[in-house]
Order: structure tokens, then sequence, then C-alpha cells
């Protein structure tokens, strides 16, 4: 998703509908890890991610923004947009760019659901909104950053934050369930003990409602490739004007810029939602497949899991890649994600949404694979580099494939070292997790007020001053 200061108005207002479409993502997280959760648990997930929503907003409007999208400063990090004013253009990137950094952020979220003290989660937005996103996100998309710098012939391929955000949050999530550890009675005698969710109707509804914010942030992220493209065409034929003029030549036309519809006469968008729909069908079928003959049951988790599995593997890619492409995608989806649920219980992490695997596990592959099953075409339609997969060509495939593996490798190491330095800082101060008599009486219980279905509660709870 490169960035462009010069919108067309088509353009930009696209990017406001489709951002309203990606914030359509909350809704999906907060359902999903409500049903994922212990009803003695929900008013804290509701709280935790409505703050982190308030908190985000104010954090990229000051510094996120710039960091991602300013000027580059050494093609390490951008320097310009600081309290950004909302003048008409480059906002509506701000609004639609703050959305992603907002998934970034509940990806967070959800891996250490149940049993995380709630100061910790404010804090946590801190680092990943104002410093560990907006780098990494600088890196995968500004022009001239170092990582899209290293080759004339290629660069680095995210289509719409595989690395930037999927690797991003997966990986702190995964570092934060590490070092906070599991919930109590969630591992015994080193054998894992079901702890299931209350509600699997709001697991189910949020995975849909996550499905529909997927689509804006797949498909609206095609409008900022098209836009880009469409802004540097008129800068070229711009410049080719005045040369002409400054030689005598004005006589001679510049070219046109070049259509927005793809190969073959298709569009783009149209190119993406196939393929994300493809890659998340596939993987959520194939998965749900696999475990039923496996255990002889048809489990709605893993139904659930491996379609958003399949969305995040389409994420870095569904703007690169044929049809035939995404079903690959997909079936490396289904693998990814029932391996590692897997790896996930025999090492003793507890993660209760499973969300290191479907974000950052699958978010590494799907950025990977990339250099295996990028279309030179598409990849020339929306970057302007003609460039592919080894599939496609071995000399710049095999260049293409160095650049997504060092891209990924970057990114999971600048999140990695902040992840482990602020949860380190966080359970040495002991603000990470919290006591064993409020994770057992229930966050809810003991920290607002009470329960959230109060007909229901057999324990008693503390709740607070009457005063509001």
């Amino acid at each position: 998703m490169d960035s462009f200061a010069v919108q067309s108005a088509p353009f930009s207002d696209l990017l406001i509908l489709h951002g309203a479409i990606v914030f359509f993502l909350q809704v999906g997280f907060v359902s999903l890890e409500v049903g994922y959760g212990r009803s003695k648990n929900v008013k804290n997930i509701l709280l935790k991610n409505t703050v982190n929503i308030l908190l985000c907003a104010i954090v990229w409007w000051s510094v996120g923004y710039a960091f991602s999208f300013g000027v580059s400063s050494g093609g390490f990090i951008g320097t310009s947009g600081f309290f950004h004013d909302g003048s008409l253009g480059v906002v509506k990137i701000w609004f639609y760019s703050w959305n992603f950094c907002l998934a970034t952020v509940a990806i967070v979220s959800g891996c250490l659901a149940e049993r995380t003290s709630l100061v910790a989660y404010p804090l946590l937005t801190l680092v990943m909104a104002s410093w560990v996103h907006p780098v990494a996100s600088h890196w995968a998309w500004q022009r001239d950053s170092w990582l899209l710098g290293l080759s004339d012939e290629c660069r680095f391929l995210d289509f719409a934050g595989g690395a930037a955000v999927h690797v991003c949050g997966g990986l702190m999530g995964l570092v934060g369930a590490t070092i906070v550890g599991p919930r109590i009675g969630r591992f015994e005698e080193g054998r894992a003990k079901d702890m299931p969710g209350h509600d699997v109707s709001s697991a189910a509804i949020g995975t849909l409602f996550l499905w529909f914010g997927w689509f804006g942030f797949n498909c609206g992220t095609t409008y900022v490739y098209l836009g880009n493209m469409a802004a540097a065409a008129a800068a070229a034929a711009a410049a080719a004007a005045a040369a002409g003029v400054d030689d005598g030549l004005s006589g001679v036309s510049s070219p046109p810029p070049p259509a927005i519809t793809g190969t073959g006469g298709s569009n783009p968008a149209d190119r993406v939602a196939l393929n994300m729909t493809l890659t998340a069908s596939v993987s959520s079928l194939t998965a749900l497949l696999f475990s039923s003959l496996r255990s002889g049951t048809v489990d709605l988790v893993v139904c659930c899991n491996a379609l958003l599995a399949g969305l995040v593997m389409s994420t870095p890619a569904c703007g690169f890649i044929t049809s035939w492409a995404a079903v690959v995608y997909g079936l490396a989806g289904a693998a990814i994600y029932l391996g590692g649920a897997r790896l996930l219980v025999r090492m003793q992490v507890d993660d209760p949404l499973e969300s290191s695997v479907v974000h950052f596990a699958c978010g590494t592959a799907g950025t990977l694979l990339l250099g295996f099953l990028a279309r030179p075409a598409y990849v020339a339609q929306l970057t302007g580099y003609n460039c592919g997969g080894l599939v496609y060509g071995a000399r710049k495939g095999g260049l293409l494939l160095g650049l997504q593996v060092l891209g990924v490798v970057a990114v999971a190491a600048w999140t990695g070292v902040f992840s482990v330095l602020v949860f380190w800082a966080l359970r040495r101060s002991g603000r990470l997790r919290v006591d064993q008599v409020t994770e057992l009486a229930g966050l809810d219980n003991m920290d607002h007020g009470g329960p959230a279905y109060p007909e229901f509660n057999l324990v008693p709870y503390n709740n607070g001053s009457g005063e509001r």
C-alpha cells in the first residue's frame, strides 16, 4: 500500500468509504474475543478494545501517521505530518491507514485476553501505534524507504499488510502470550485443558463481520495503488511536456497515463475480491475437512479460525496473484493454521483466539509465497515494477524472493525486539498480569463493577462506588 501525496477525488472518496468498512473489523474483533472468552471477563474485553480504539486515534493523529507516511529520513522513518491538521486530500489516507493501525493493535489484544492487567493495554497500544507499526509501515509502503529502494528492477511486495499489520501484530501477541503466561488451569501436569468460550454465536458472527471488514481492507487498498500510479503517470507526463517545451518540441505530445483496468480489461479491485474470497473459502473448508476426519467432530472454531487464516494469507498477495494461486494460498493457510494451533499447545503457549498462528504465521507465509507466485503483469500494473515470482522467471523471481525474505525478517526483528522489551518491563514492574484472585473470580467482578450477565452470576462482586 504505497502512500501518495496528491489524490484525485474519486480515489480519495473511495478510501473514505472503504475505511468505514474496514472499521467494521473492530466489531468483528470484539465479537470474536467475547465469544472465545468466558462470561466473567466480557466487560473487560469490551472496555479494553474500546479504549484501544480511542487511544489509537489520538496517537495516530499526533505521531503515528507522520512516522508511517511522512517524508522519509534516511529511508527509516517519516518526519512530517505530525499532529495532522485535517487538510483535504492526505487526511483520507490518514483515516484509511488509522484503521490498519487499529487492526494491528487489536491482534495483540486478543492474544492476552482474560489474565492481563487493564493498565497494560494502553501502554501496549502506545508502543504499537506510535512506534512499532508506523516504522514497519514506513519500510513496507513508503517509496523512499530503505526496503523499497534496494533494487531498481523489483521491490518488496506487501499488498495490504501481511508484514506491516499481521506479522507485526501477531508476533507482538505471541511474545506477550509467552511472557504473561497461560491462564490458570489451561495447562495442568503438562497437559492442555480445554477452556471453551461462553458464546459460539458471538464468535461466528464476529468472524463474518471480520470477513466483511476485510473486503474494505483489501479492496480499498487497490485504490491506494491506482491513485499512486495515476499520480506518477501525471507527474511523468508533466515532466515530459516541460522537457518538450524546453527543447522546442511543443508539438510532441506525451503518452497518456495508464488505464486503471488490469490485464485483459479486468478491474484489479474485482481481482482482489475474488482472490481473498477463494483463499478464505479453500482454507476454511480444507481445515474443517481434515480436522473432522482426525477428531470425528465438525468444529466451528476450526471453521472460523481457518477462514481468518485464509484472509490473512490473502492480505499481502491478493492484488498480485491469479485465482489459481489463491487456491494454493488457501491450502497453505489451512495447513499452517492446523499445524500452528497444535504447536502452540505443545509449547504450552496460551493464545485464547489462536491469533498468533492466524496472523503471524499466515502473514509470514503469505508474504513469502509472493516470491514464488506473484504474477509480473499484476505487479507492474500496481507498482510499476516488471518482476514476479519464481514460477514466472528465474532471475527476477529469485530477486523478489530474496526481497520478501529480507522484508519479513526485518519487520519481525523490529517487532520482536520492542515486544520483548515492553513486556519484560511490564512484568518487572508488576503491571502485566492480574493477581490470582482476580483471575479466578473474573475481571468483571473485581475491576468493572460486576458481571456482564448479572442474572446468571454466582460469584460475589464489587460494584464499586454508586457515584457516576
